[in-house]
């Protein structure tokens, strides 16, 4: 025997259940519902569609240079490559105790270009800064001939005409390279006149000595 579906609508299983339509029949309206009430959050969260502008790139760093290419040069190396530069880097000074060669270096360090020195035998670069010795990793090497610079005897901050400058601070104040005698090691830093002195790096701290030389282009090469 076939099914029949009843006739009329189908039924209604939603909420709230449809009006009826049939006569002296009760429609249903929805009585309000009260919700619950929770005290107010300490941390409430605010929504907002505020677009944060691009943020600027950072300014590279300040180099302050003197330096004629022709006549002297500053040559990007690391502890393990600058061998190559034999025969072209600067003799700056040697260690106390082998006598092995110090080079002049200059590297970047929080915002500051400061010479230092490379102890090419041992491969291993230092600059005086924030009282410490750093050691640095990335670094140019002094190339120039001996016979176109030479070394002034100054004091006290003082740097003489043709002082060369080897470096800046973050404020753009320039930094010579000098060096100083110290535990029998001849040893290249930096002459920041502001702090009227020169500072080597030297068994793990920055030393200041009030009497120094520094590196001045000889006349007729700069």
């Amino acid at each position: 025997m076939a099914y029949h579906p009843p006739s009329g609508p189908p039924p209604y299983y939603g909420y709230p259940p449809p009006p009826s339509t049939a006569p002296g029949a009760f429609t249903y309206v929805p009585a309000p519902v009260m919700m619950p009430m929770y005290p107010e959050s300490n941390n409430p969260t605010y929504v907002t569609n505020y677009i944060y502008p691009p943020q600027p790139a950072p300014e590279p760093p300040i180099v302050i240079d003197n330096i004629e290419s022709d006549v002297i040069d500053w040559v990007p190396s690391t502890p393990h490559e600058a061998h190559s530069l034999y025969g072209r880097a600067f003799l700056a000074g040697r260690e106390g105790w082998d006598n092995s060669p110090l080079w002049a270096i200059r590297a970047h360090y929080n915002g500051n270009l400061v010479p230092g020195k490379l102890a090419i035998k041992h491969r291993a670069a230092y600059i005086p800064f924030g009282g410490r010795e750093v050691p640095v990793h990335n670094f140019e090497v002094l190339c120039a001939p001996q016979i176109a610079v030479k070394w002034v005897p100054m004091s006290h901050g003082q740097v003489p005409s043709g002082g060369i400058i080897a470096g800046n601070t973050q404020d753009a104040e320039p930094l010579y390279l000098a060096r100083v005698r110290h535990k029998g090691s001849l040893t290249p830093g930096k002459v920041q006149p502001s702090n009227s002195c020169c500072s080597i790096s030297y068994g793990g701290v920055e030393i200041s000595f009030a009497q120094y030389e520094v590196l001045c282009y000889e006349e007729g090469y700069n």
